[in-house]
């Protein structure tokens, strides 16, 4: 039947989605980063969208504390994306008196990583 085919085709992803976001999970958990929490964002994004698109030939999940996730890492992800740009745009001279602003760009995505990393702790999307 094609609708069993294309039912077991679908779960097939999900369940490969969700294995990507397990393990970038472990990962980021193992040793936050911003490209670990780069990693956790796109696997959390590919699998919402994925349910999304899917949504009738899968069985439903509950992706409500993926999408909190997601949008709670955009918090860490925009200080890490500020704070590599304002880097990169500066020359050697400029680099001394940014040097606070700098700063305060990596406390605040390391403080927010911790953040990510104790809620990440009850984030674990089950199977379908």
């Amino acid at each position: 039947m094609p609708d069993d085919r294309i039912a077991e085709w679908a779960q097939g992803l999900v369940k490969a989605d969700v294995h990507a976001f397990k393990r970038a999970r472990t990962r980021f958990l193992r040793q936050p980063s911003a490209k670990r929490l780069h990693d956790l964002r796109t696997t959390a994004r590919r699998l919402r969208c994925l349910h999304e698109d899917l949504r009738e030939a899968i069985p439903p999940f509950s992706l409500l504390r993926l999408r909190r996730l997601i949008d709670l890492t955009g918090e860490a992800r925009d200080a890490a994306v500020m704070r590599e740009a304002l880097r990169e745009a500066l020359d050697v001279r400029e680099r001394r008196s940014a040097r606070k602003l700098l700063g305060a760009l990596r406390r605040r995505e390391l403080l927010v990583l911790k953040y990510i990393a104790q809620a990440l702790k009850h984030v674990w999307p089950r199977q379908p």
